[in-house]
Formats: C-alpha cells, structure tokens, sequence
C-alpha cells in the first residue's frame, strides 16, 4: 500500500508539473505502469446500495404507522438543529403543552418519548414504581397486558382490571379498584384496536386523587 501511495503521489508531482511548464523528473516508465487504487475491501457491495431506494405508496388505516400528512414531511425538509440547541429545546416544549391539552392536565411530567411504544412504557414504569409498590393496570388489549408484564418483571404487585379488547372503564370501576388497592394507575389510551378507551377526561379526573399514568 505505501507503493501504491509513493506511486500517486509522484504521478501528481508530473501533472503539476506539466500544467506549470517545469520539467517532470520522474521515470517515463513509473508513469506508463498501471495502477490501482489498494483497499482492505474484499466484499462487494450489495447491488441494493447501488440503485436508489423507492418506497411505494401505501394507504394505512391501522393504529399505526399511519400515512404522513404533506404538512409534516414539508416540516422533515427544513434545516436540522441538534437536539441541545434552544430552538429544540422550545419546540419541545410547545409538543409537551400540546400532549397536555390533548389529556387536559397541568401535570408537569408530560413527555414525549423519542423511541417505541416499549421504550415509553419501561420509562413510566422504571420511573414511577419501585419494586413491591401497589400497580392497577388497565387491560382492554396488547398494551395493557405488556406493561403488567413489565411491572411484574421488575417486583411490583400488580393488579389488573380486564375487558375485551375494544371494552372500555367507567369512572366508577376505576374509582372502586383505586379506593381498594390505592395503586399507582397506569392506563393505555389505545390499545391496538380501533376504540381509543378510557377517555382523556377519565384520566384527569383519577389522577387528581391517584399517580396516573397514562400513554
């Protein structure tokens, strides 16, 4: 490889040369041996890299993903800043006053999580139940059930209020298992199905006598 690098390096040296009218002394025979470039590169690369990725067009009516509107993809174009810059900082912001008028709560640990519907329930599990504590988990669908799983997992007495997916909570069942295992509450506000249950308005009204947690 040093060969190699000498070699381009006084092929350089002629064409500068020439282009300034000076004199090359370098052997006319270096110059007419052929050369290539050296690499520790032995696989090629897949034939995918090398053609442009094309996504079809598809219309999703799932929970989610869910097609993106032109307004946010016009947003996903405009300049990057990092993510310790003020402006991010702001526009932070503005989401979690956003998040809390959608639940209508003033509760200032309103977050959004950068990550999978995962990453957020382990974080709201992990930082607000400590292992032995009381947990009331909502069970209406596949969120329900994941987050009692978590909670077990990580020591917690879990308590579970089960329906059918799509079956919803009234005010009063979650009031009644409150008063009687007075838990930290976690509620899914969807659970992979089409009802969105319980209702934001169920939320705040138990979170001011409980730790809810909602996602």
């Amino acid at each position: 490889m040093k060969r190699a690098l000498l070699r381009r390096g006084a092929l350089l040296a002629q064409q500068a040369a020439l282009e300034n009218g000076l004199s090359p002394a370098i052997s006319p025979a270096l110059l007419q041996r052929p050369h290539r470039a050296m690499s520790s590169v032995s696989i090629p690369p897949p034939a995918s890299l090398l053609r442009p990725l094309e996504a079809p067009h598809r219309y999703m009516f799932g929970p989610g993903p869910s097609n993106v509107p032109p307004r946010i993809l016009a947003a996903c174009g405009r300049p990057i800043i990092g993510h310790m810059h003020t402006e991010m900082f702001e526009i932070m912001n503005d989401i979690k006053k956003g998040i809390q008028y959608a639940f209508q709560t003033e509760n200032n640990m309103t977050l959004a999580m950068s990550g999978s519907g995962h990453t957020a329930m382990e974080c709201a599990v992990f930082n607000t139940v400590e292992p032995g504590e009381s947990v009331l988990v909502t069970v209406n669908g596949i969120w329900g059930e994941r987050v009692a799983e978590i909670a077990e997992r990580m020591g917690a007495r879990v308590h579970t209020m089960v329906k059918t997916p799509g079956g919803y909570f009234t005010n009063e069942e979650i009031e009644q298992a409150l008063a009687k295992h007075k838990p930290v509450l976690f509620s899914s506000h969807t659970a992979s199905h089409p009802r969105a249950l319980p209702t934001p308005s169920t939320a705040s009204e138990t979170s001011a006598t409980s730790t809810t947690v909602c996602s």
